[in-house]
């Protein structure tokens, strides 16, 4: 099974366009370890869709996020790297699913390294008994564990002052 498509936060898409930010990029995200690349729903494997990569995933989220928001741009000064720290991700409970995933956000600004900073959140869902139900929740809830992430860092007020015109 293929991990789901991102979708941007509209919520937070809106509060970026309001804050007047400049027009950013995004580099390379990389992992920490092998381990936040590999996610196992009681016992199905889920693979990311982006060349099975967690941090491509985190990567690509974080560019549609910003797509969406209108302040992304190829080549621009405002740079965004990272490093996908914890992907832990765990749909084997009864009655609730959690994930926790951590990440360091890195903002090279005109060269210049401004910010460094790790940001991590804690999500949980529905989940069932019964595998025919847990195993599609956890798979449609991978994309909200990751927009809550995305969020944490895009709504950071060090980074929104950093990036204002």
């Amino acid at each position: 099974m293929t991990s789901p498509q991102y979708q941007p936060d509209f919520s937070v898409t809106n509060d970026l366009k309001d804050a007047d930010l400049q027009q950013v990029s995004v580099g390379d995200f990389s992992s920490a370890k092998e381990s936040v690349d590999r996610i196992s729903i009681r016992g199905s494997t889920m693979i990311s869709i982006f060349g099975g990569s967690y941090s491509e995933y985190l990567e690509h989220a974080l560019v549609e996020q910003l797509r969406q928001a209108a302040i992304y741009r190829e080549g621009a000064p405002i740079v965004i790297t990272g490093t996908l720290l914890n992907n832990d991700f765990d749909g084997s409970g009864v009655s609730i699913g959690e994930s926790n995933i951590a990440a360091n956000f890195v903002v090279v600004k005109d060269g210049k390294q401004v910010y460094s900073k790790d940001h991590s959140i804690h999500h949980e869902w529905t989940s069932s008994f019964l595998g025919a139900v847990a195993i599609p929740n956890a798979q449609k809830n991978y994309p909200i564990a990751v927009q809550k992430l995305i969020t944490e860092f895009l709504t950071d007020p060090e980074f929104i002052s950093l990036a204002k015109s």
